[in-house]
């Protein structure tokens, strides 16, 4: 059984963890460091996106392209943001009805 802290008011739940990342974010110092550790792990994915294939050998790839450095970042970019944009293409012509759709 786990116990509480008295005045807590139990569990945390999502609203009262959201409302603590809040505070947390609006130290100017605390969000500079939040900021620093989110491009130095970006940094670090990146040249290890470049370097990866260089340590292992992957073997020969299919095509001509999946030889690219960083390939399947790359790769994944686009295919988002072409998801993202039939998906707002598709809701602007199929999903969406006049403002008078309702009106008898």
């Amino acid at each position: 059984m786990t116990t509480f802290a008295q005045g807590d008011g139990g569990p945390p739940t999502p609203r009262r963890r959201r409302k603590f990342l809040e505070r947390q974010l609006e130290d100017p110092v605390r969000l500079k460091r939040v900021k620093r550790w989110f491009y130095a792990s970006l940094a670090a994915l990146a040249v290890t996106e470049f370097a990866w294939p260089h340590v292992l050998d992957m073997g020969h790839a299919h095509f001509w392209f999946e030889d690219l450095p960083a390939w399947g970042s790359i790769f994944g970019l686009v295919a988002c943001v072409v998801i993202i944009i039939a998906s707002k293409l598709l809701g602007k012509l199929w999903l969406t009805r006049p403002d008078n759709y309702y009106d008898s």
